[in-house]
């Protein structure tokens, strides 16, 4: 372990300036980078940022270097003196943190819906280096120069955590009768659970929605559950085996076309471009490897509103026998959503105050999750031969997939999967010791494939029919699935159940489901 963690180290501080965002595959620019917008307020109506000072480096007690952590604070249902939960919404890579983090959350709905009712103080806090979307909370000052990103970790993470824990109490007069709760989801719901786990003596409870917590170099098993989501006919998804099987039967087709000329030509035809590109492997890979249109699992949305931008409205597409065969439904599919618009801003999704300006070399921010999966998680989504990849098998490969953590970071692909091992090693991959996490996933979302799902060690676990990646973490809408806003209702009572306890940490709270 030590070992491990020195190569980690070395290679961090090694590391090249920021790479060309272009050339990182977007599935490896963030976990969560298709969300439902925040509602209602502008940006300038919501809570104004307030500030941490924290330790750049919490491992290295002769590193003398601060910086400022922004948070936010929603206290209007909170009563000074009370012996009130404390909730605490962990912020990572999904959209940049911002006040409707605490109002009108994307990651932590349930909690802010529920302030009310139980009088909780709020907060939210900013991830760093996803907070480098304002130059003034990023623990370094330019992203693009040698080694800025050495300090970027779930660890370090955890750190800013613990020490916000220490600071809020003080700030804000609460007491050991105000429990904590981590909440979050995606990546941020990673940091939730393991929050509690690593500091029970600062955090009562968590809850960690869509948390894939099993980091794995080769992760098969998100194309698997994508194939598997197209036959959820369930909560108005609307899939069915047979439009799986005409998903796989198109894309195992056009594999088939890649090897004539014929073929290539018709490629060409159905599809547009230049007949030529479909013979080069790469210009395959990014056709068909991961399926010729969207195929929205992680993001479904059975209330959206644009063409073929769900299961269900491509699921009917790929069933229609009129549209000719196969290979004709998936070009009918690439062409109806190319001519619709669902496009939407990173203005849309989380608005900003116009006076921010971001730290040099950070772009979208686009180098720091892949950079993480490099260093601690993998999560490389490979379509093997084989597997129940229902796209076009054999192109993309683990080498294909993580090629860039050797080509832009400098690191070997025997270091990843070490830094990956030395990952499972520190947080126990999905099978951890502990208590109070609750665990929640969505059936349709492929990340649930190393996420925790199954009932161990008094954890106790939320599956959701029907749902995608942390749907239920959003605000509440009447177009929301029956078993999303059951969801919501089963994960306050377990929480209620967790801040009813008293006594020792590692005691577990009876699971409510």
């Amino acid at each position: 372990m030590a070992l491990r963690s020195l190569a980690l180290a070395s290679l961090a501080a090694a590391a090249t300036a920021a790479p060309d965002p272009h050339a990182i595959p977007e599935r490896y620019r963030s976990m969560d980078s298709q969300v439902r917008p925040a509602r209602g307020a502008r940006a300038g109506e919501y809570p104004a940022p307030r500030f941490v000072t924290q330790r750049l480096d919490h491992f290295d007690g002769s590193n003398l270097k601060r910086w400022q952590q922004a948070y936010y604070v929603n206290d209007k249902a909170w009563k000074r003196g009370s012996s009130a939960p404390v909730f605490l919404c962990v912020g990572g890579e999904g959209p940049p943190l911002d006040g409707s983090a605490v109002v009108d959350s994307v990651h932590c709905n349930v909690a802010v819906e529920w302030l009310e009712e139980t009088g909780a103080l709020m907060f939210a806090l900013e991830h760093r280096y996803y907070g480098c979307h304002n130059r003034s909370a990023c623990p370094v000052p330019d992203l693009g120069v040698k080694g800025a990103m050495r300090y970027l970790s779930s660890r370090q993470a955890l750190g800013d955590i613990a020490a916000f824990v220490r600071f809020a109490r003080h700030e804000y007069g609460l007491t050991e009768q105000n429990k904590w709760v981590t909440w979050g989801g995606s990546y941020p719901g990673m940091l939730a659970g393991w929050a509690r786990l690593k500091f029970p003596h600062l955090i009562h409870a968590a809850v960690a929605s869509s948390a894939p917590v099993r980091a794995e170099l080769e992760m098969q098993g998100y194309f698997d559950v994508v194939g598997d989501a197209y036959a959820v006919v369930h909560e108005d998804v609307g899939g069915s085996p047979a439009c799986r099987e005409a998903i796989a039967e198109g894309h195992r087709r056009i594999g088939k076309m890649f090897g004539s000329v014929a073929g290539l030509e018709q490629l060409a035809a159905l599809f547009g471009g230049n007949a030529a590109n479909y013979a080069d492997e790469e210009q395959q890979r990014s056709f068909a490897g991961y399926g010729v249109a969207s195929f929205p699992a992680q993001s479904n949305d059975p209330a959206c509103d644009t063409p073929m931008c769900d299961i269900g409205r491509i699921c009917k597409a790929m069933t229609d026998r009129s549209l000719g065969d196969e290979v004709d439904r998936l070009a009918h599919v690439r062409r109806s959503q190319r001519g619709g618009s669902g496009a939407r801003s990173a203005a849309d999704v989380a608005p900003h105050a116009g006076d921010e300006e971001a730290v040099p070399g950070y772009g979208h921010g686009w180098q720091l999750w892949a950079w993480q999966t490099c260093t601690e998680f993998g999560f490389y989504q490979t379509c093997a031969t084989g597997s129940r990849c229902i796209f076009t098998q054999g192109l993309a490969t683990l080498s294909s997939e993580m090629d860039f953590c050797t080509r832009d970071f400098g690191i070997p692909a025997e270091v990843v999967a070490d830094n990956i091992v030395a990952t499972s090693d520190h947080y126990g991959s999905d099978r951890p010791s502990g208590s109070r996490v609750m665990w929640a996933s969505g059936e349709v979302d492929p990340w649930r494939a190393n996420s925790i799902n199954e009932p161990f060690g008094g954890f106790p676990v939320l599956d959701v029919d029907g749902a995608s990646h942390h749907f239920w973490t959003h605000a509440s809408l009447p177009t929301d699935q029956d078993s999303v806003v059951a969801a919501r209702h089963i994960i306050r009572e377990q929480v209620r159940a967790f801040l009813a306890e008293e006594g020792a940490p590692d005691k577990a709270a009876a699971p409510m489901i």
